[in-house]
């Protein structure tokens, strides 16, 4: 009795064994899906400088001409300053910005892996300009009936008078051009007469005349491409060029813009100058003189005229003898 007691209570124990053996391995197996990631970012690179630096003024310009030269002469125009003073930068005819030394030079570097618009904005624009209309020709001194003598005679402006022309080079590495001489090669030949009858010329344009130009064809679209088609042949990875100019301060401003991982490599340079006559330089401004039936080139009376208001001789509002403006350049992200 005892033994079958004995096999009976082994015989509970093994199966009670069993199914603890069953439920601990349920606790130690089972389905199992795991996957792992990882993601990481840097900031796009920017690495974008700019630079604006020089200067196109001086207060004195070396001579030229080769007799003054070879008689020891050395500056065609130098400004008087009184002792401990410093001298005014100045202006005249036949100087130009070569002669400084300098150029106003804004350049621009960097290959940004964002996309990029680089502004150049010309501020506070103040222009060496005689308005239209009639004034003294103190060219000429002329001798009246009864013996006297007197600046008597008088020419007269159809247009805003503006002598000093400026010019901006465009250059990548070793690729550069001038403003000018892309719009000559470039321009169909009515938007080029537009131009020209508005100041431009082989030598420039001046602020004044510029801003007149601006707003006449500027905002046309086959000027813009024709414009941004020969940028792109040195400002390659750019587009969307634009040029404008606010109707009411004259501020202008250029823009372009670069696709990312483009190289932004390039400089703007000013350069400007005031003719000095006709046979040399092209100098040309036709108007009236004394009763208006006689038209003749009166640069030489124009020039005269603005040197006078210059020195005092001569008040006229109508004419203003100082050039200036500010240049702000700058880059920034496109979204």
């Amino acid at each position: 009795m005892k033994k079958n007691k004995m096999l009976r209570i082994a015989s509970i124990l093994l199966v009670v064994t069993l199914l603890s053996t069953c439920v601990i391995s349920g606790t130690f197996a089972k389905y199992v899906t795991k996957a792992e990631g990882e993601d990481q970012a840097r900031v796009a690179k920017w690495g974008v400088l700019v630079t604006l630096e020089g200067g196109v003024f001086a207060d004195k310009y070396e001579a030229t001409d080769a007799d003054y030269l070879a008689a020891k002469g050395q500056y065609s125009v130098e400004a008087f300053a009184e002792e401990g003073k410093t001298p005014d930068q100045v202006v005249a005819p036949g100087t130009n910005s070569t002669q400084v030394g300098t150029t106003m030079k804004a350049t621009v570097t960097g290959k940004p892996e964002v996309a990029a618009r680089y502004i150049l904005e010309a501020k506070g624009i103040k222009d060496v300009v005689l308005k239209a209309g009639t004034y003294t020709d103190y060219t000429h001194l002329v001798k009246a009936d009864d013996g006297t003598y007197g600046y008597t005679d008088t020419f007269t402006l159809k247009k805003d008078y503006a002598p000093i022309k400026w010019d901006m080079k465009i250059s990548k590495g070793t690729t550069t051009f001038k403003v000018t001489e892309l719009l000559y090669d470039n321009l169909p030949s009515n938007y080029l007469k537009i131009a020209e009858n508005y100041g431009l010329s082989r030598s420039g344009c001046s602020l004044t005349d510029a801003i007149e130009i601006i707003k006449k064809v500027a905002g046309n679209d086959g000027y813009k491409n024709i414009v941004e088609t020969a940028l792109g042949q040195v400002v390659s990875g750019g587009r969307n060029f634009m040029l404008e100019v606010d109707k009411e301060t004259g501020d202008v401003t250029l823009s372009y813009d670069f696709d990312p991982n483009k190289d932004m490599g390039f400089s703007f340079e000013l350069y400007w100058t005031w003719l000095f006559d006709e046979e040399t330089d092209g100098a040309k401004v036709m108007g009236t003189v004394n009763d208006g039936t006689e038209e003749v080139n009166v640069v030489d009376m124009a020039d005269t005229f603005l040197g006078n208001v210059a020195a005092g001789v001569v008040t006229n509002e109508n004419a203003s003898t100082t050039i200036a403006a500010t240049f702000v350049a700058t880059a920034v992200q496109i979204d």
